[in-house]
């Protein structure tokens, strides 16, 4: 097949959703399918993520207003990447448009136009359909887009949604028609990760954006509580984000330097070889709107890294974490602590959900997503 990937979140800029769509890309490439990926040309001033592409993906950046503001270019992409991909569709007769959809970039609604344009099918994969609240001139920002992501929706040919509670989102919160939701949960390159005998370290592990529905300041709570209990434990931070400054300096304030350790963004190739060294990885630690059954790219490379996951209750879907299985739910930053402790003086229980973690993660391969896009486009 012939495929048209309509992109925001595209290397070099990092994060989930840029992972996630590389690794789509590269699996259908390596099935032998023909990748065109349309994406802004945006100045990207963070940590870099520039992954090897497959020889059958062509990569078109397209110059965008407000190049350098990240958030407006996000609403301001979309008529000039119509543009070239109706340019370039015209004369490479794709099979289908896809592009993954987040509240605040209109990406998708240049695919699903442009997939109008040509005259074929486009799929929209749903991965963040909720807005935080908001209040002001934000809150009726929010009702706009929200009023043209609906529209969005509707009109796309087919939708893939992580789980049965995004879709009942997206039936009622977009109104759109359930015939044409698929559930397909996220996937991971699976190879890229270890799941090997542990070094003995005790390392509490996060990866990821530092917001705070990530609840880090839940988990630096429990420090002094583990560390006298274990007092070799350390706590690896790994990523950046507009709540790091703040927990550097409760960090400091309360004199935990000795445990917690700000690592910032390292580059993806080396973060399987962080994560095997790991005791545990920690999920979200709020439960919000935004965490609610989510299912965080980062996780899934914990558990494909055999760690134990410990997570708010309320956040995680249980295909990805069992309590008592592969790791635990908690309520509060004295549970965790509990639980901390709980892992890293009992080696046994903690190979027992290393193990489970590793098995559990096996359906959520990348190469099984891929596949399921394919069904889905050739059962139509």
């Amino acid at each position: 097949m012939k495929i048209l990937f309509i992109l925001f979140h595209f290397p070099p800029m990092s994060g989930g959703a840029a992972v996630l769509a590389t690794d789509i890309v590269n699996t259908l490439a390596k099935m032998g399918h023909k990748i065109t990926v349309i994406t802004p040309d945006i100045q990207w001033d963070g940590p870099r993520y520039e992954p090897e592409l497959g020889d059958k993906v062509e990569t078109v950046r397209v110059k965008v207003p407000s190049e350098n503001k990240i958030k407006v270019a996000a609403r301001r992409c979309k008529k000039p990447m119509i543009n070239k991909a109706v340019e370039i569709g015209s004369e490479r007769n794709f099979d289908f448009v896809f592009s993954i959809f987040h509240p605040f970039h209109f990406a998708p609604r240049a695919a699903v136009e442009t997939a109008d344009r040509l005259n074929i099918p486009s799929i929209i994969k749903i991965d963040d359909a909720v807005y935080e609240k908001s209040s002001g001139l934000k809150s009726l920002q929010r009702r706009i887009e929200k009023s043209v992501n609906s529209k969005t929706l509707r009109n796309a040919s087919y939708l893939l949604v992580m789980n049965p509670e995004t879709k009942r989102i997206v039936i009622n919160e977009y109104n759109v028609d359930k015939k044409k939701i698929s559930i397909v949960p996220n996937g991971i390159n699976l190879e890229l990760f270890q799941n090997k005998e542990k070094t003995g370290k005790k390392i509490v592990l996060f990866s990821g954006a530092m917001y705070n529905h990530r609840g880090i300041d839940v988990l630096l709570k429990t420090v002094k509580k583990v560390s006298e209990k274990i007092p070799d434990v350390r706590y690896e931070l790994f990523g950046d984000g507009p709540e790091r400054e703040k927990l550097e300096e409760y960090v400091k304030d309360e004199k935990l330097e000795e445990y917690v350790f700000f690592k910032g963004w390292i580059k993806r190739e080396e973060l399987p070889n962080r994560l095997k060294h790991a005791s545990i990885g920690i999920g979200p630690l709020k439960a919000t709107t935004v965490t609610h059954d989510a299912l965080p790219i980062k996780v899934l490379e914990y558990m494909a890294s055999g760690l134990p996951i410990i997570a708010q209750r309320g956040t995680l879907p249980d295909q990805v974490l069992k309590d008592g299985e592969n790791g635990f739910f908690v309520d509060d930053a004295e549970e965790l602590a509990e639980k901390i402790i709980l892992l890293l003086s009992d080696d046994t229980l903690g190979k027992k959900m290393s193990a489970k973690s590793a098995d559990m993660v096996k359906k959520f391969s990348c190469k099984r997503v891929a596949q399921d896009i394919l069904d889905i486009m050739k059962s139509q």
